[in-house]
């Protein structure tokens, strides 16, 4: 049987040295200190407070043995002197932390560049990265040459801990490197292996939400075209979210989904019209100009709606999936993880998906002009 007591500091020597103490746990209301853990420990405070954070410049033996005191002894880390070390930098320009990498495995240098929201992402990485004290260097795995030690070793000798995985330029690709020597998180879901932390957006709030604004104008006869490439891209997350409202729809609202790897017209075409759906929702903005060049209107004759805006030159309705964000969100990601001095590849990937935002645009239809079509 187990006593917990708790006495006062002036009759804690007593206890212990009386013949029940094996018996007994002695609590107490003062707080264990780093300072207590490298008494006991016999280092020096300082040394204790990297062993805690696994500092790379503390053997592990020695981190497992201070871990090992802390958890006996009952340490808790202070939260208010975590908010306390946490706000005080904030106060002054960052300094320098160090170099994180923007990692590219694209077979052609920089041909992550080609997406507009891949650059959104690293955008917000680096502005983010700059905020935090840290520089965004871009490193390509595909340099002639360049083997999973090599560049595992060229980023070591570059001081390099914190990586920042592009996405891959096709679905299920995996990346070789020495992964226990640095802290990494990668952008939604192409990379199949190895396992990490991944920030992506929520694409299923996306069309959900895309699905709501349209119906609320009163459109009911929805049509969904979708590259069947860019769907695996994304775990089929628009195609299953979309489905899936359709099967609480009236028979007479049910379009087929039209799977269009690259734009052909005349099949678009014989689609639409055989359909004749009255938004047509789509990632692919290059159907505006298939269904004007055939003499239909947008949006007088058909709207549109995106799951993920681009830039356009017309001002398109759907939903911005805040990209910059999303790269910021990773980048604080990272931060944490190396500031906590976590290494090596996670037990259990966090997949942290950041909100989109509706914009109406416009290339949908107004409620009004709905209307009067229904009652015509």
């Amino acid at each position: 049987m187990v006593r917990v007591l708790f006495l006062p500091e002036s009759h804690r020597k007593q206890l212990t040295q009386s013949a029940g103490c094996a018996h007994c746990c002695v609590m107490t209301a003062r707080r264990i200190t780093i300072r207590d853990i490298a008494r006991e420990a016999g280092v020096h405070f300082t040394t204790v407070s990297r062993a805690l954070g696994r500092h790379p410049s503390i053997p592990e033996a020695t981190c497992q043995r201070i871990q090992q005191i802390a958890e006996r002894l009952g340490y808790v880390p202070d939260p208010m002197m975590a908010a306390l070390m946490s706000y005080r930098p904030r106060l002054r320009t960052p300094s320098y932390h160090g170099n994180i990498a923007w990692v590219d495995n694209y077979p052609e240098r920089e041909g992550w560049r080609h997406h507009e929201i891949y650059r959104k992402y690293h955008d917000g990485a680096q502005a983010r990265a700059e905020e935090l004290g840290y520089k965004v260097e871009e490193f390509w795995l595909n340099e002639p040459g360049l083997t999973p030690r090599r560049a595992s070793d060229i980023l070591s000798t570059r001081n390099i801990h914190g990586l920042l995985l592009c996405p891959q330029p096709s679905v299920g690709m995996s990346i070789q490197l020495e992964w226990d020597r640095f802290s990494a998180v990668t952008y939604g879901y192409t990379l199949a292996s190895p396992p990490l932390h991944r920030v992506a957006s929520h694409t299923s709030f996306a069309m959900t939400e895309l699905i709501r604004q349209v119906r609320q104008l009163g459109c009911r006869r929805l049509g969904y075209v979708i590259a069947p490439s860019l769907d695996e891209r994304i775990f089929n997350l628009w195609s299953g979210t979309f489905l899936t409202h359709q099967m609480h729809w009236p028979r007479k609202e049910h379009i087929p989904l039209q799977a269009l790897e690259k734009v052909e017209e005349s099949k678009f075409l014989k689609w639409f019209e055989r359909y004749r759906p009255e938004v047509i929702i789509s990632p692919d903005a290059t159907l505006i100009d298939v269904l004007e060049k055939a003499g239909y209107r947008v949006p007088r004759d058909v709207g549109f709606a995106s799951p993920s805006l681009v830039t356009h030159p017309r001002k398109l309705s759907g939903v911005d999936e805040n990209s910059i964000e999303m790269g910021r969100a990773a980048m604080d990601m990272l931060a944490g993880m190396l500031h906590r001095n976590e290494r090596g590849l996670p037990s259990i990937p966090y997949y942290l998906l950041v909100k989109g935002e509706w914009q109406r645009g416009a290339t949908l239809p107004s409620a009004a002009s709905i209307r009067r079509k229904s009652v015509s």
